[in-house]
């Protein structure tokens, strides 16, 4: 997991100061590799499928 925040994928602007980042971990079946994307919810909401959404929770 990556200890740092990336930036946003969608915009390509920081989010250090973001209380809506999300972090997405990737992954293959074939493979043991892992990628990380960092992203606001909204960005990311914006360019998801109909009926996918993203909620945050703050803990």
């Amino acid at each position: 997991m990556s200890s740092q925040r990336l930036r946003c994928c969608v915009c390509g602007q920081d989010t250090e100061d973001a209380q809506d980042y999300v972090l997405l971990e990737l992954s293959a079946e074939s493979s043991a590799a892992r990628q990380y994307l960092g992203a606001h919810a909204g960005h990311l909401n914006s360019v998801l499928a109909k009926g996918f959404s993203v909620e945050v929770h703050l803990m």
